[in-house]
């Protein structure tokens, strides 16, 4: 939670970092595995860097983390929610929360949870209308991540 209200921003983004680097470590099924989706979910709230949303990225890279993630509550909503911002420098936030949601749909039982999940259309359907900077429409934009995840949900729809 010091993420969230700790008074120094030093202190906030520290942790937030120390997130992200737990992430890269602990997975499922790993016992406290439940307990950093929990303190990503609670942490996605403060926004004022990237290391949030690129913990999510860090975890959904590995298959075994994609059902979890999209079943731990509250995970996909804060996941669109930091897929939906939209100020200037949210830019790498916004591209690792797609990310993270696009590499989550690739798991077939992570579908569901996410095609009934009205903040994750609505996030993932703007993101669609977004354009890339000149130059970089390749694979690992946002905009082609959008609609890899968007054909791998079509199905489950």
């Amino acid at each position: 939670r010091a993420v969230l209200t700790d008074y120094s921003a030093d202190v906030r983004v520290y942790c937030a970092r120390a997130l992200e680097w737990m992430a890269a470590d602990v997975h499922y099924p790993m016992p406290c595995h439940r307990t950093l989706l929990s303190a990503l979910t609670v942490s996605s709230q403060w926004t004022k860097t990237s290391c949030i949303a690129e913990a999510f990225k860090s975890q959904a890279t590995l298959a075994e983390n994609r059902r979890p993630m999209a079943m731990h509550d509250g995970l996909l909503k804060a996941l669109a929610n930091l897929a939906l911002l939209e100020g200037m420098n949210d830019t790498d936030t916004r591209a690792s929360a797609i990310a993270a949601l696009e590499m989550i749909s690739r798991e077939p039982a992570a579908r569901k949870f996410m095609v009934q999940n009205e903040l994750v259309m609505t996030a993932l359907t703007h993101a669609s209308f977004k354009k890339d900077p000149v130059g970089q429409n390749n694979e690992g934009s946002p905009s082609f991540l959008v609609k890899e995840a968007l054909k791998n949900l079509a199905n489950d729809m």
